[in-house]
C-alpha cells in the first residue's frame, strides 16, 4: 500500500497498485493543512484501512516538512490523540 499526495486535489491517496482504497481530503490555511475527512469506499469498510491511510498520511505530511497540521475529522483526530508520536506534526 502507498500513500500519494495530490496537491492539485487537495488529497492524500491510499493506493494498492491501481486500486483506491481510501482518501484524506484537506485544506490549506496558511501554513496549517487542515485535515477534513478521511474516507475509505464503501465496499472496501470494516477491512482497517483506516489506519495506514491516516498513518501513512500524517508521516508524509512531516517528510514533506512543509505544514503542520490540524485534525478536522473526527476519526483523525482520535488517532492523534491515541498516537502522540505525531504530536510534531500538530499545529
Amino acid at each position: 500500500m502507498n500513500i500519494t499526495h495530490e496537491p492539485d486535489a487537495h488529497r492524500y491517496v491510499l493506493s494498492d497498485g491501481d486500486e483506491f482504497l481510501g482518501e484524506v481530503e484537506y485544506q490549506i490555511q496558511g501554513t496549517t493543512l487542515l485535515l477534513l475527512r478521511a474516507e475509505v469506499p464503501l465496499d472496501k469498510r470494516g477491512q482497517g484501512l483506516g489506519i495506514p491511510l491516516t498513518r501513512g498520511t500524517l508521516e508524509a505530511i512531516r517528510e514533506e516538512g512543509v505544514y503542520s497540521v490540524t485534525p478536522i475529522c473526527p476519526y483523525i483526530a482520535k488517532y492523534m490523540m491515541k498516537n502522540p508520536e505525531f504530536d510534531d506534526v500538530k499545529a
